[in-house]
């Protein structure tokens, strides 16, 4: 494979697109090994798996692979495969168990004859999105490849087995698994719920009509602030100096030379003002003084209430707030127009706030908790009426009007795309798939209060696409269905594996 390579020249740039999850699982298994290395030896058995011992290097290397094709081949495939494997863990599983999923599955490929040739391997990884251009194997990304390969220590052979092992698992789980096919019947259900279009009326309980008729003592409010006083304090503020460096204007209009002039011109003046606050030990003042530069001062504020000229440099404010009380060396920062160098010079504690000035907070709290409580009896109280009137034959009209409730007619909702003029038309869709025809919904709770739902009527409409979703519906549960036979299967076999895990150090 590099010997192809090498037979080609060029250039690209590989976007790396990584996963969160599996990189910080990759995080922590090499610190594990590095917090270790001084008590263990490489040669040292690590785990073993049907009998066979594998040490550290093997499972260091292992780790590359997977790394490797993560990172640099951009195919999560077999990393995420491995993990999901995991016994009882699926995306969350890590630690020895994903490279013990490796071993157990390459013992696997052996025992049912499953060997990829180099030249499916090839093929396989042309195809891979980071080696490709236009839609075509990129023989230069090839070369790249190559050389990202020789310094993780990796030769031809290795990135060939990178894919045998991506092709071996998949052709492990076709050998369990492919000739499994969903239900049409379980197809046809799914297709129905998710596709249907249903007829309906909502009634909504809105917070702030309950919060209208809440009523709070003075009473309640002093028990609540003694009980919540620590809550009702003042913020903490900060005065700062700050001197500002802005970002030169209009460079795309300079040429190269003269924007990387000007750039470094404001670099240089920031720099020039560190060295004598730090290395020269001045104040801030007296590098002000010394370098000429205007400072800023800005009275004392709170976090959330910076003034006018700070209101859109979130990283400054975070800075300026998160140093230490004691610190006296002034701060340097990047903001969004330009750099700031500043220095807190007073501090003003959080201060207890008395009954009196948080009297109005305090009641609009207990003025919502007791809008929450009454809306949910309300709520509770009308589910439970409309359903038993329901179920005696009565129309949803008579109970609304009978138990005083306001019933919103609905526009017809298709259910795997509700209309968006209609608000928490998601939100209603999704309960309403749920919910039997001439029957209640559970509460619907959205950002203003709880929604009722009664469906009338649902149908399934004709759909010009019918034919295509229902083969896709049918191929996404037969994919659900083989993996969940083939996870199934596989913590069997890892079961049967014996595998021993060497506690290190």
């Amino acid at each position: 494979m590099l010997e192809f390579f090498r037979r080609h020249r060029g250039a690209f740039l590989i976007t790396l697109t990584i996963s969160i999850i599996i990189s910080m699982f990759w995080y922590g298994v090499s610190q594990t090994f590095r917090q270790e290395e001084k008590k263990t030896l490489v040669t040292d058995t690590a785990l073993s798996v049907y009998g066979k011992d594998y040490s550290i290097a093997d499972v260091q290397r292992a780790q590359r692979s997977l790394q490797f094709a993560q990172y640099y081949l951009q195919s999560y495939e077999l990393p995420s495969m491995l993990m999901m494997l995991s016994p009882e863990r699926g995306m969350s599983g890590g630690g020895m168990d994903t490279f013990a999923n490796l071993f157990v599955a390459r013992h696997l490929m052996e025992k049912f004859g499953i060997r990829p040739s180099d030249a499916e391997a090839r093929a396989a990884m042309e195809k891979l999105p980071a080696l490709q251009n236009n839609g075509k194997f990129d023989v230069t990304r090839g070369q790249m490849l190559e050389q990202n390969a020789g310094s993780m220590g990796f030769e031809s052979d290795d990135l060939l087995n990178i894919m045998k092992d991506t092709i071996g698992l998949q052709k492990l789980q076709d050998l369990v698994s492919k000739s499994y096919v969903a239900s049409p019947l379980a197809a046809e259900k799914q297709y129905a719920s998710s596709y249907q279009t249903f007829k309906g009326s909502k009634i909504v309980f809105e917070t702030e009509a309950f919060k209208k008729t809440a009523t709070v003592t003075d009473d309640e409010i002093k028990k609540y602030y003694e009980e919540n006083k620590e809550q009702y304090k003042t913020f903490e503020k900060r005065a700062v100096s700050y001197v500002f460096f802005a970002h030169p204007k209009d460079l795309d209009k300079k040429p190269l030379e003269e924007r990387q002039k000007a750039q470094n011109d404001v670099v240089n003046r920031v720099n020039a003002f560190n060295d004598l606050t730090g290395k020269g030990h001045k104040t801030f003042a007296e590098a002000a003084a010394a370098t000429k530069e205007k400072v800023e001062t800005v009275p004392a504020f709170a976090q959330g209430e910076p003034p006018a000229a700070l209101k859109a440099e979130n990283n400054v404010l975070d800075l300026i707030f998160s140093g230490a009380k004691d610190s006296k060396t002034p701060e340097a920062i990047e903001g969004t127009n330009g750099w700031y160098v500043f220095d807190v010079t007073k501090i003003e504690e959080p201060k207890q706030q008395t009954l009196a000035e948080v009297t109005a907070k305090i009641k609009d709290v207990l003025v919502g908790q007791k809008a929450d409580e009454a809306r949910s009896k309300a709520v509770n109280e009308a589910r439970l009426a409309l359903s038993e009137g329901l179920k005696a034959g009565k129309k949803i009209e008579d109970l609304a009007k009978d138990n005083k409730l306001t019933l919103e007619a609905l526009p017809d909702i298709d259910a795997a795309n509700p209309p968006q003029e209609v608000p928490n038309g998601f939100l209603i869709a999704q309960e309403a798939v749920k919910t039997a025809v001439g029957g209640i919904s559970r509460a619907v709770d959205f950002d203003k209060g709880t929604l009722l739902i009664y469906v009338s009527a649902k149908e399934l409409r004709k759909r010009p696409d019918a034919a295509d979703v229902r083969k896709n519906q049918v191929e996404s549960l037969s994919r659900q269905e083989r993996m969940s036979l083939f996870q199934a299967w596989f913590k069997k076999q890892h079961e049967d594996a014996k595998i021993v895990v060497t506690k290190l150090g």
